[in-house]
């Protein structure tokens, strides 16, 4: 039995992650992980919809074990969430492969980029970023090519790096669309699918199951501005700002600099908001808490818990005590989902994550 990992969002599942389980089954992996950001995401966004029904709706379309990438791993930079990604699924003791979309798709043309990321001179990167250039886009220019200039590629690459001397082998899966497109197609991005939510539109045709409890960052955004504007960020620009921006938009516009990506903007409001601070994610992950699994899910975990060098349990309350540093993920996973909750279209009543066991959700 070969088991492949996916380290997704699901923001919401739709069919073209399906496409992409089959793919892997097809290549030969029998079962598959899939280790899922919470209810705030990589993009500097909260989740379209909660982590829960992502999950469940997951294994019910082809993932055997869903994991959580807890905070603040899931709110980082492709380097770091890439890492965090990466550290779990070595440590769970059963996997072969880690499978993951690309809009190249050819898995030795990302290798050799990975490869020549390696070999940069960071002063390099560095001169380049003082002039004007992003990260990617100084990458991209030393590179000579525009590779860098997928956003799927970027997570590839950096899963290529952070994989080397696991043992564990890469395997991508070609796009047929590209990460933040807008256009109708057989499939449509995650991102296209979000704003037809948004202006309430029908989306039965690309996911397996129409999410009804949404949540949009708008919804909450006077009280993230709030948040920025009280705590002490490692971005003195949020907090100056906070106070003078009346939305969200507005204040990534002043926060924004020639050098900074817009989604790495959206992320330091997040993380400003949140409390999170410089250094949070250069540890491993102190573990890995499960949101949902079948039959076969659950002979996973048997495996992990004989053969794994990471805690895994449903209970956020147990993983919380094993450490500081699990109390302290633990507690920001709390706050991310408190966001989550101000954040939804209805809300109802808040259910904390210390109390909340994923085998009887509803």
């Amino acid at each position: 039995m070969k088991t492949a990992v996916i380290i997704a969002e699901y923001n919401p599942f739709h069919n073209g992650h399906m496409r992409h389980i089959q793919a892997t089954r097809e290549a030969g992996y029998d079962r598959i992980i899939a280790v899922m950001s919470g209810n705030v995401v990589q993009r500097g966004d909260v989740a379209v919809c909660d982590m829960g029904f992502r999950a469940r709706t997951a294994v019910a379309n082809g993932v055997d074990l869903v994991l959580e990438l807890p905070m603040p791993y899931s709110l980082s930079s492709a380097e770091d969430f890439s890492r965090a990604g990466v550290s779990i699924l070595s440590r769970l003791g059963c996997v072969d492969a880690l499978s993951f979309g690309s809009e190249c798709g050819d898995i030795e043309r990302l290798q050799a980029c990975a490869d020549a990321i390696d070999n940069i001179n960071p002063a390099e990167i560095k001169a380049l970023m003082s002039e004007g250039f992003t990260y990617p886009q100084a990458n991209a220019k030393l590179l000579g090519n525009d590779i860098l200039s997928g956003a799927n590629n970027v997570l590839a690459i950096e899963y290529i790096r952070k994989l080397k001397n696991t043992g564990i082998t890469p395997f991508t899966v070609q796009r047929n669309i590209s990460h933040d497109s807008l256009e109708f197609a057989d499939t449509v991005s995650a991102m296209k699918i979000r704003e037809m939510l948004r202006a309430g539109e029908d989306i039965s045709d690309f996911v397996p199951e129409v999410p009804e409890d949404l949540a949009f960052i708008e919804n909450a955004e006077q009280l993230i501005l709030s948040l920025a504007a009280f705590q002490d960020s490692d971005n003195p620009r949020i907090k100056k700002y906070a106070m003078q921006a009346s939305t969200l938009d507005e204040l990534y516009s002043l926060v924004k600099t020639k050098n900074i990506t817009h989604a790495k903007v959206r992320r330091e409001v997040l993380q400003a908001a949140l409390g999170i601070k410089t250094g949070e994610t250069a540890t491993e992950p102190p573990y890995a808490r499960i949101l949902a699994a079948n039959a076969t899910g659950i002979e996973i975990l048997g495996e992990i818990k004989k053969n794994g060098s990471i805690s895994v349990s449903t209970s956020l309350a147990e993983l919380s005590k094993l450490s500081p540093l699990a109390a302290r993920n633990a507690e920001l996973t709390e706050r991310a989902s408190k966001l989550w909750h101000f954040a939804r279209a209805e809300q109802g009543s808040y259910h904390s994550e210390f109390s909340r066991r994923f085998e009887e959700d509803k």
